[in-house]
């Protein structure tokens, strides 16, 4: 294998780690645009519920209300009665179901007191969260249509990689270039190691003094007895 073929695939080896690395950019927003969508459907299940909260008060409210009705008409009809009762113990019954009526009223408007202080404190508590809720949630679609446009920010910069290498490829001869993807297909990473003081970067293993000494004497690669990558030495 000649200098410029070796030059060639260390091109190609520069492109794919390129490529490599924006591919695994790409892959991780759409799990980091989910992260961000639930938190903002989390926001947006908080503010329901304390919706749901003020609702089930009113609604409370409401049948305190028609149980006040309720005792107040009881009382009226009571009322009535003791008018025209003639018996003093069946007046006397009806006097104390009348106080019990009465007494539960006012612990039933006791209450409806609570009730109320409840819902002006979380009618408060709802203006704060509106406020803090829209502006949490417009930060967090911002932080989507950001990950969205990185999306296609890398789609096309993988595009012009990708179109590199193919023009890359032309240059390069059919078996060195199916050499080099066997390799890749092993070893995963780098396919061309660079020597440095010796050593192959790939397995960082030291190069036996034979090997070392042909690669000096050449600017063709040679293989790594150790890993099976292609050695590059380039003097300083």
């Amino acid at each position: 294998m000649d200098s410029i073929t070796a030059r060639n695939l260390l091109k190609l080896q520069d492109i794919d780690l390129k490529i490599e690395e924006v591919k695994a950019k790409i892959e991780k927003i759409p799990a980091e645009i989910k992260k961000i969508e639930e938190e903002k459907q989390k926001i947006i299940d908080e503010f329901e519920n304390i919706l749901r909260q003020r609702k089930q008060l009113e609604i409370t409210k409401k049948e305190k209300e028609l149980d006040i009705q309720t005792f107040q008409d009881r009382i009226k009809k009571i009322e009535e009665r003791l008018n025209t009762v003639r018996n003093n113990d069946e007046y006397k019954a009806l006097l104390r179901e009348k106080a019990q009526a009465e007494e539960a009223i006012i612990h039933i408007e006791d209450e409806i007191l609570k009730i109320m202080e409840d819902l002006e404190n979380l009618q408060s508590r709802i203006k704060e969260l509106e406020k803090e809720k829209d502006l949490k949630i417009q930060n967090l679609e911002n932080q989507i249509h950001e990950k969205k446009q990185e999306i296609e920010k890398l789609n096309l910069e993988l595009k012009e990689l990708q179109q590199k290498r193919e023009e890359l490829t032309k240059q390069i001869k059919p078996q060195d270039l199916a050499q080099y993807e066997n390799i890749k297909k092993k070893v995963k990473t780098k396919v061309i190691a660079v020597v440095d003081d010796q050593v192959c970067t790939g397995c960082y293993m030291v190069i036996p003094p034979k090997v070392f000494t042909e690669l000096l004497k050449s600017e063709n690669l040679l293989r790594c007895p150790n890993c099976g990558r292609y050695l590059f030495y380039e003097a300083k």
